[in-house]
């Protein structure tokens, strides 16, 4: 197992290597005060139903390790806006006070990251995706969403899924408004996918008629990312 997490980890790592060294942050573990311990959990040690809940290809952490690609970008309240436009009825803009008063919802859901690493029971609140959709109304002619940072980030997911109602943005992690570098204000979670799905520091929501890659799908990554299907490289969708 951990063979196959180290090559996994090798073959993003090449990759990346277009972007500036700068650019791809390296894993830095932290460890929640409630959480003890870092380090990791071998899959073997755990009880079948918890097995059960590792993807393919995966190991379990105690922390929370920090990847993303550029600086962390400093929250301005006053200037904060979430916008909801493309192949929609009414271009929306929600400053951060109207986003949180929207109906909330809080939701226990395990995240996986696409270099191997899974964590267990992470706590989120925040608000449904759908609730935010519509609001807009998407049009008929939408069937992708390309969710954006406001900078170079970008994700691709199909309509259907940012719809479904495990989909949500969320502000806080464990009862504590999300750390800066774990994406606070706002980001996306999407527990069916690989983390880089969960675009941190959400700022739009384009809704397009035809699917566009994102950020990472442009560099090697798979288009899906299924974690129970392993989908993590481009390669694997000629399969």
């Amino acid at each position: 197992m951990a063979d196959a997490d180290d090559d996994a980890v090798k073959q993003i790592q090449l990759r990346i290597g277009d972007l500036a060294r700068s650019a791809a942050r390296d894993a830095e573990p932290e460890i929640d005060d409630y959480e003890g311990l870092g380090g990791n959990i071998q899959v073997s040690d755990l009880p079948q139903h918890a097995r059960d809940r590792v993807p393919p290809g995966q190991r379990i952490t105690r922390g929370w390790p920090v990847l993303h690609v550029g600086g962390v970008p400093r929250f301005d309240e006053s200037s904060w806006q979430l916008e909801v436009a493309g192949e929609v009825a009414a271009h929306v803009s929600l400053t951060y006070a109207e986003l949180k008063a929207l109906p909330g919802m809080e939701m226990r859901s395990d995240f996986h990251c696409v270099t191997g690493w899974s964590k267990f029971d992470n706590y989120w609140t925040g608000v449904k995706v759908t609730t935010i959709l519509d609001l807009a109304t998407p049009r008929k002619s939408a069937t992708h969403v390309s969710v954006g940072d406001g900078d170079e980030y970008t994700a691709n997911l199909p309509l259907e899924v940012l719809l479904d109602d495990d989909v949500m943005v969320a502000w806080a992690h464990n009862g504590k408004d999300l750390a800066p570098k774990h994406g606070f204000p706002l980001r996306l979670v999407v527990p069916k996918y690989y983390g880089w799905k969960s675009v941190k520091w959400v700022r739009s929501f384009e809704l397009i008629a035809a699917d566009r890659r994102g950020f990472w799908e442009l560099r090697g990554y798979h288009n899906r990312a299924d974690p129970w299907l392993e989908e993590r490289y481009s390669y694997q969708e000629s399969r």
